[in-house]
């Protein structure tokens, strides 16, 4: 019983510092330190330096060539719980004639920021002390790596699917997937060019309308390709390099390393920034949509149905579905190592509230103004109810003493 309680409280604790920092990015914005333009900025640098930096000095130090096996787990659940996830979500907007912003808001969850936040706050409760192993730090540390590599994987899913799974809603009804109006704008584009080059005695309309699946099909592929080209992909598959070549292993990430002392530290601390940064963003995007609604503009109200749904599936389905697999897996066959962290980093890697993505989704998919700030104050309530994610944290440890005792 204590150690549920000792779970629960630090769950709870871990919970109040990830509100308490919102609200530092919202006091932030009151006072005038952060405008929504400079927020953007933020997210930039966060995403583009400081997580690559923390991808590529947690994922290198943790990853060898004897620990590598231990990683294809992660990588294989990483894939499967956003597939589970998709299907959902997708069923679930469907059925219930959800706005189109439901799906990747089902879908994508804070698998980077927040994690971290908890994993620290973990850290200074002991809630973890019962699975550590004995050395509680060391366990803290196995665990920020193994989800850091699902964060690498969960956040290029959710550029390359998110666009197209978050649909815009029209005044014509219009269903359509924003990354296919791409495809089309680009094809009307390019098809333009041919007739023009067809008028001057070039490429009949045949090769033309033959010229426009084949350009839009290779637009395809090539915008999900680019997507795995960006930074913080880029940062873990650099660590992983490094990692695995034994002698730059040693010098990147021993303290006797050459490069260690001056290089992977600054880089830690670079990399550290990045999780308190993405919350804080949080808290000035809030005070953004609270000025706005003060100054009288329209924000919308939000949806109760659709916001039941998405935090139903993020808090209690998605937890149900989880912490069993992985239980499973755990006590009852060998494919996974016999590492209690690593059984209660995968139950908890697909749980908790949505990403803060699913801003930069909508504007990418061009909503309006409405829509965005709609969005907004609905992750500002998941992030306001995030102490739910302590029953998830309380049953996924439990699950790791249970099942740990049954292979011991």
């Amino acid at each position: 019983m204590s150690s549920i309680i000792t779970a629960f409280v630090g769950s709870l604790e871990a919970a109040a510092s990830v509100l308490l920092t919102v609200f530092y990015g919202t006091l932030a914005g009151y006072l005038g330190l952060v405008n929504n333009k400079s927020a953007v900025h933020l997210s930039k640098l966060a995403v583009k330096l400081f997580m690559p930096c923390l991808l590529f000095v947690n994922v290198g130090s943790g990853i060898s060539t004897d620990t590598i096996l231990k990683f294809t787990p992660i990588i294989i659940w990483s894939f499967g719980y956003n597939i589970i996830s998709i299907l959902l979500g997708t069923t679930a907007t469907k059925i219930f004639r959800l706005p189109g912003w439901v799906t990747p808001a089902i879908t994508f969850n804070n698998a980077t920021s927040l994690p971290l936040l908890l994993l620290q706050s973990f850290s200074a409760s002991g809630a973890l002390t019962s699975i550590s192993g004995g050395d509680l730090s060391d366990a803290i540390h196995r665990a920020e790596t193994y989800f850091l590599i699902n964060a690498a994987i969960s956040n290029t899913l959710t550029f390359s699917l998110g666009p197209t799974l978050l649909k815009v809603n029209t005044d014509t009804g219009n269903d359509e997937p924003i990354i296919e109006r791409e495809h089309t704008d680009l094809v009307h584009v390019e098809s333009s060019e041919r007739e023009d080059v067809a008028e001057d005695g070039g490429e009949s309309t045949p090769l033309i309308v033959k010229s426009k699946a084949k350009s839009s099909w290779v637009h395809s592929i090539r915008y999900f390709l680019y997507q795995f080209w960006n930074a913080p992909f880029l940062g873990a598959c650099l660590g992983v390099f490094v990692g695995l070549i034994n002698p730059l292993h040693h010098h990147f990430f021993d303290k006797d390393g050459v490069f260690f002392a001056w290089l992977t530290v600054s880089l830690s601390n670079v990399g550290n920034l990045f999780a308190s940064i993405q919350v804080i963003i949080v808290g000035v995007k809030l005070h953004s949509t609270y000025e706005k609604m003060r100054q009288g503009q329209d924000s919308g109200s939000i949806p109760i149905t659709p916001t039941v749904c998405v935090l139903l599936a993020r808090f209690i389905i998605i937890p149900v579905i989880s912490i069993p697999i992985i239980y499973g897996l755990a006590a009852k066959t060998h494919l996974l190592s016999g590492d209690p962290i690593l059984w209660f980093s995968m139950m908890m890697m697909p749980i908790g509230p949505t990403a803060l993505r699913l801003t930069a989704l909508a504007d990418v998919s061009k909503a309006d103004e409405q829509e965005k700030m709609v969005v907004a104050k609905f992750l500002a309530l998941s992030y306001f109810v995030t102490p739910l994610i302590s029953l998830s944290a309380v049953a996924s440890l439990k699950a790791c003493e249970i099942a740990q005792a049954g292979t011991a």
